[in-house]
């Protein structure tokens, strides 16, 4: 009987992984880590003023009947989980704070809020468009589709996670199979939070690169 019951046992673990599969298991594991240091190093929401050279020369560039007068206007991420990142120009009427929304691909380049806000790596997962792709000494790397393409194809990205916080340290997204676009993270502790400070994008083909530095972290809760 308990030989059976062993036999059984084996059956039912071979159906699970054959049905299921070793890379979907893998998956769900990196995203419960991912879960857990998202919900330890990310605070409820923040807001950082955002340094690169592209968006000083843009601002200044800015119509002066558009300034509020407060203050130099200055390019922000606004984050607020479960929602993810917006950019906003602060210091400029209101109705215009948002014309440099298309800003905002810089930054989902960078993978970084597809970590800090949890929900955006599930849907990867729950539209089939993530795959363990392999795993280093110090890093896991999955390969990612765009959750919103019918096919898994020869464009996609591949995130480098840092095993010890769970954060996307670079990604290297890939069209036609040929990268071009590489995002490199660097982040640093902000009392209990584990935040982004520098990203570096650089773009393959033309070996030119933009460096986006985060200053002036507020936390909420």
């Amino acid at each position: 009987m308990r030989k059976y019951l062993i036999l059984l046992l084996v059956f039912g673990f071979i159906l699970f992984f054959g049905s299921f599969g070793l890379s979907d298991v893998k998956i769900m594991e990196i995203f419960k880590n991912i879960d857990a240091m998202s919900k330890k190093h990310t605070p409820p929401s923040y807001k950082v003023r955002v340094e690169n050279q592209k968006f000083s020369e843009a601002l200044q560039e800015l119509p002066k009947e558009i300034l509020t007068g407060e203050g130099t206007p200055s390019v922000s991420i606004h984050f607020h989980k479960g929602e993810g990142i917006k950019i906003v120009i602060e210091n400029i009427d209101s109705e215009y704070a948002s014309i440099f929304s298309y800003i905002e691909d810089y930054f989902k380049f960078s993978g970084i809020s597809k970590v800090q806000n949890p929900v955006e790596f599930k849907e990867f997962i729950d539209n089939g468009k993530v795959d363990f792709y392999k795993e280093e000494k110090d890093f896991v790397i999955v390969k990612a589709w765009d959750p919103e393409n019918d096919v898994k194809d020869d464009n996609y990205a591949l995130f480098y996670l840092d095993k010890k916080n769970w954060v996307i340290k670079k990604a290297v997204y890939y069209l036609d199979g040929i990268p071009f676009v590489q995002a490199d993270n660097s982040y640093k502790s902000f009392g209990n939070y584990y935040m982004p400070y520098k990203i570096v994008l650089t773009s393959v083909n033309e070996n030119t690169s933009d460096v986006f530095l985060f200053k002036d972290y507020q936390f909420f809760k």
